[in-house]
């Protein structure tokens, strides 16, 4: 609730004093360093935080598009990278139980399958970005092509996020939490459905007795 506050208070139409106040330098350092971190794969990483905040410098005339957008890029492609070198040496250390949900087969089957496609999503969709980025070296996915797919992927990000929330703001921020709640009602739902068909079939399935 606290961090939706804040998003909603820098997408508002006029930007807060301490926005206009800022200098501009200081936030490019921060957008570069969020960026990078949550592109890294880190979990629980505000990264839209800096784009609201770009998008109220925007705004102001203080800063351009273009330059929002090119340390967000750059922090996002760089911290794919150092997840996946982070995959390949550093995965080592995590709990064995971690190792066990990065690496398994649901992961390398989604890699095999989807391949690029995957790598790129995954610079958007959370859930995707911490397995993907970090799997992707012990699972044998080559450096090169998940570095082209990272780079289209944070250009897609991070352009598209930028430039909506610089023209709609929290109208936009807003819509997406709503997406965001649909899509996990409809999931829970689905969950719930087959929850019941799973019980229902086990219900009428024979017990199994042992021979006598």
């Amino acid at each position: 609730m606290i961090l939706s506050g804040l998003l909603l208070a820098v997408a508002a139409p006029a930007a807060p004093a301490w926005l206009r106040a800022l200098d501009p330098a200081w936030l490019d350092a921060a957008t570069l360093l969020l960026m990078f971190v949550e592109g890294a794969g880190v979990p629980g990483v505000p990264g839209l935080l800096p784009m609201l905040a770009q998008a109220g410098m925007i705004g102001t005339g203080r800063t351009t598009f273009a330059q929002a957008a090119l340390w967000g890029v750059l922090g996002n492609w760089l911290g794919s990278l150092a997840g996946y070198a982070f995959g390949r040496s550093g995965a080592r250390r995590l709990p064995t139980r971690w190792r066990g949900h990065l690496e398994g087969e649901r992961v390398r089957g989604l890699l095999e399958r989807y391949g690029g496609g995957l790598v790129v999503l995954s610079r958007t969709v959370g859930s995707l970005r911490t397995p993907v980025t970090w799997s992707a070296a012990p699972l044998g996915y080559p450096f090169g092509r998940f570095a082209v797919f990272s780079l289209v992927g944070a250009l897609l990000h991070v352009l598209v996020w930028q430039y909506g929330l610089w023209k709609f703001g929290a109208g936009l921020l807003a819509f997406a939490r709503r997406a965001e709640t649909d899509l996990l009602g409809v999931a829970l739902g689905a969950a719930l459905l087959w929850g019941l068909g799973w019980s229902s079939r086990r219900r009428r399935a024979p017990s199994a007795r042992p021979p006598t």
